[in-house]
């Protein structure tokens, strides 16, 4: 059952509706966290780095840091030349992995389709790099039902809450909410000055949603929180 913690906040006067993406909308499941730790083992024994690669769990815990933070991590040490390069060969893993698997959470495509009808503006905020979120762009066909996307890159590398805070005033500001499954996704509407639903279905921890406005256990809630 959602519970709603600040039961003021009106989410259907909403006219702008941010979502984060892995674990919101996409559910960047086993198929593309098995391509991350393949390309690091294949990539880590060609280039004799000696690094140990880390299991599912571990990708799961981390989805949802920036693209910067998270194949940093998966190449502790190593300088930034490294990390970028391993990146690269990385997100050419994964591009396979996410035609393989386009599809969305159950229920995405109706809430997304009903949200669009409704004329509500859609906008997609993740920390995903901009390639890789072009990739799922194009395979889930989110230009049916969003405006724009804002990833985490150049110039200027800004923070969730700073690109979130853009693509509202961007897009005419007034009554927004921002949607997603961790803690960081909670960090940005704060920036942004905006409500927050969390989304305990995701791969966030029941802790990192525990400052939430909402919380929905399952994304077929979402449109009568939203309608």
């Amino acid at each position: 059952m959602p519970i709603c913690y600040h039961a003021a906040v009106k989410f259907s006067g909403a006219r702008i509706i941010a979502f984060d993406n892995d674990g919101t909308l996409y559910p960047a499941g086993a198929e593309v966290c098995m391509s991350v730790l393949e390309a690091h083992r294949v990539y880590v024994r060609e280039h004799g780095l000696g690094l140990e690669t880390p299991d599912i769990r571990w990708v799961q815990k981390h989805i949802g840091a920036d693209a910067k933070e998270f194949y940093s991590l998966m190449m502790p040490g190593q300088p930034r030349s490294v990390v970028d390069d391993f990146e690269d060969y990385c997100l050419h893993h994964e591009k396979g992995a996410i035609d393989t698997r386009p599809h969305l959470y159950e229920g995405a495509v109706e809430l997304l389709s009903a949200l669009k009808d409704a004329g509500r503006i859609l906008l997609l905020v993740s920390n995903g790099s901009p390639r890789y979120l072009k990739h799922i762009w194009d395979a889930a066909g989110y230009g049916a039902w969003f405006s724009q996307m804002y990833p985490y890159g150049p110039p200027d590398y800004g923070t969730k809450g700073e690109r979130l805070k853009l693509a509202h005033e961007d897009w005419g500001g007034g009554a927004a909410v921002m949607i997603g499954d961790r803690r960081s996704d909670w960090d940005a509407a704060q920036h942004a000055g905006l409500p927050f639903i969390g989304c305990r279905y995701g791969y966030g921890e029941d802790s990192e949603l525990s400052d939430a406005d909402h919380v929905v256990d399952d994304i077929s809630e979402l449109r009568d929180v939203l309608l």
